[in-house]
């Protein structure tokens, strides 16, 4: 199977730089044209089958791939973004001075340490993977595309390429990037990250 994980677009949260979760934040005018730019790109893929994470930045951009490419997509629950929990909608140095013992595990595995009533990103992994073991079931030798987040998109590069989750730190997933992977049961391999060529010229 040709798995292609496209990021959500823009919402003011991600532009002022604070902690998303689960939470309703919709996309805003830079992010509803990077979801229209993710779907121009990705036509070149079709026939395709789309599948999105429940939550509303991801559904909307599923929404406007659909739309643009005459397709219906599916909601599949664990490709949703980590639960923040308390850290929800604060900013890196809030969340510093708020949970410096989070603060502190986080900066020393990324992996085991687990958000104020939220999850860790071993749950994360654990939960988006089974996503992506249901989708192969489907479709073995097709192309699919999920539309999810930063913390999903990176925890499953990281079991891909069977590395530490706290390596994902090291993997950049921009806002409306695309990221490929050929899953198969003697090898899967990553075979590009964090495309942003089709972004250029829209607003940052």
């Amino acid at each position: 199977m040709r798995l292609i994980l496209a990021r959500h677009g823009e919402t003011n949260l991600n532009r002022s730089g604070r902690i998303q979760g689960v939470n309703l934040d919709p996309l805003n005018q830079t992010g509803r044209r990077q979801a229209h730019a993710l779907a121009d790109a990705l036509k070149h893929e079709l026939p395709f089958t789309l599948y999105t994470s429940p939550v509303p930045r991801a559904t909307e951009t599923a929404q406007v791939i659909a739309g643009a490419l005459t397709l219906t997509p599916e909601t599949l629950e664990d490709l949703k973004e980590a639960d923040a929990g308390e850290l929800e909608g604060l900013t890196g140095a809030q969340m510093r001075e708020r949970f410096p013992a989070f603060a502190d595990l986080w900066t020393a595995d990324s992996g085991t340490a687990q958000m104020p009533s939220g999850e860790s990103l071993a749950q994360v992994q654990e939960r988006a993977w089974r996503s992506v073991s249901l989708m192969q079931e489907r479709h073995e030798g097709q192309v699919v595309v999920a539309v999810t987040h930063n913390f999903v998109v990176q925890t499953i590069i990281c079991k891909v390429l069977q590395v530490p989750i706290h390596t994902s730190r090291r993997f950049r997933q921009d806002l409306g990037s695309i990221t490929r992977l050929e899953l198969a049961s003697e090898r899967s391999v990553l075979v590009s990250l964090n495309e942003t060529l089709h972004l250029q010229g829209i607003d940052a």
